[in-house]
């Protein structure tokens, strides 16, 4: 009767017998991204005629080569997981991590800044971190910054601001992306003036800080009752002028002018500018 050390030679036999050249190799059939690479673009191993792509990944083919000018740096600690991550810019061999209206996706990166106009389509020319959206009813697209993805919300993605603006996909349907509001801009918010580079933009003042930004232009008139901050025509602003009152739309003026003569400016927030009581 053979012993248990017995038996194990007689497995290890086995196994080199297996394993031995003329035995032939073991070749597993690996689904392109579906085997986990440590070390991601850095130098993770994969088997032969794969290569460890940025997201940790083996992807099937030679390693893309990727121009100096097309690398995005990471810009902030990432979430884990597999998908490029287009709040924190990693995980994509080149180029940036964006949305095309179907899913997320590795892209060349534009320059053209959050808030900027750009140009709409699955290719848009948007800064790394920032995504050209429809917006003021499909006349314009603008470069809004990723700030949620899921249950992950950045709102140091937007300067302290919301992350409350929720990407539609390419039916329409809504996702779990969100973008930061529009960002501080300086402009001039008591008149329909021409500081935002586009017909259908207006400036407002915004609430937190008082600060000026560009945004779709209302069509509320004066008096009138209303609800988003720039629900009303440039040159006015949406608030409630008391506690307890219904919010209407107010003439914007500047601290310390003579817009709301013969009363004084109330200030919204601590910029430079505020509404004349009604």
């Amino acid at each position: 009767m053979a012993t248990w050390g017995h038996r194990t030679l007689a497995a290890w036999a086995i196994l080199v017998a297996v394993m031995s050249p003329g035995a032939g190799c073991y070749k597993p059939t690996i689904q392109d991204g579906g085997l986990l690479c440590a070390g991601g673009a850095d130098g993770g191993v994969c088997p032969e005629g794969f290569y460890c792509s940025a997201n940790g990944t083996c992807r099937k083919g030679p390693k893309m080569a990727c121009p100096q000018a097309s690398r995005v740096e990471q810009i902030c600690a990432p979430d884990q997981g597999t998908d490029c991550d287009p709040i924190c810019q990693s995980r994509c061999d080149c180029g940036r991590c964006t949305y095309n209206g179907t899913g997320l996706v590795c892209l060349p990166a534009g320059n053209t800044q959050r808030g900027a106009i750009c140009t709409l389509g699955a290719q848009d020319d948007c800064a790394p971190g920032t995504f050209c959206r429809s917006d003021c009813g499909g006349r314009i697209g603008r470069c809004y910054r990723f700030c949620g993805n899921g249950g992950s919300s950045r709102t140091d993605a937007c300067d302290g601001g919301d992350c409350q603006i929720y990407l539609n996909d390419a039916l329409g349907n809504p996702t779990q992306l969100a973008v930061c509001g529009p960002p501080v801009q300086v402009c001039n918010p008591i008149v329909d003036s021409n500081d935002c580079g586009a017909l259908a933009l207006g400036c407002y003042v915004e609430d937190r800080t008082g600060s000026t930004m560009c945004d779709c232009k209302g069509d509320k008139a004066p008096g009138a009752e209303c609800d988003l901050f720039n629900s009303c025509i440039p040159g006015f602003r949406c608030l409630r002028p008391t506690a307890g009152a219904n919010a209407i739309c107010v003439k914007t003026c500047r601290r310390g002018g003579t817009d709301c003569a013969p009363g004084g400016c109330t200030p919204i927030g601590s910029g430079d500018f505020g509404f004349c009581m009604p």
